[in-house]
């Protein structure tokens, strides 16, 4: 049995970043900076807002040039206070 192939995924790419963490600690404006400092401009600097009772999650729609520019990205806001976890 042969392993199925994988798509290819073609750079730049547009993806989605969701951010979940504790609501009352999390900044989005400070998100958005990291974004913006990664990444430059982005076409929908705006973030989509979810709350579940004391988790948020903010969901920024951004352009990827490269496969390298996600794990720094991730890495710098998960260094951000009160974000637990990213999908």
């Amino acid at each position: 049995m042969t392993e199925p192939e994988l798509p290819i995924q073609e750079f730049p790419q547009r993806a989605p970043l969701k951010i979940i963490g504790r609501g009352a600690e999390m900044d989005p404006q400070a998100m958005a900076a990291v974004i913006l400092a990664h990444l430059g401009p982005q076409p929908e600097p705006e973030p989509t807002l979810r709350q579940n009772g004391a988790y948020t999650s903010y969901t920024f729609w951004v352009i990827l040039p490269d496969e390298a520019a996600e794990k720094p990205l991730r890495e710098a806001l998960h260094q951000l206070p009160g974000v637990v976890m990213q999908l």
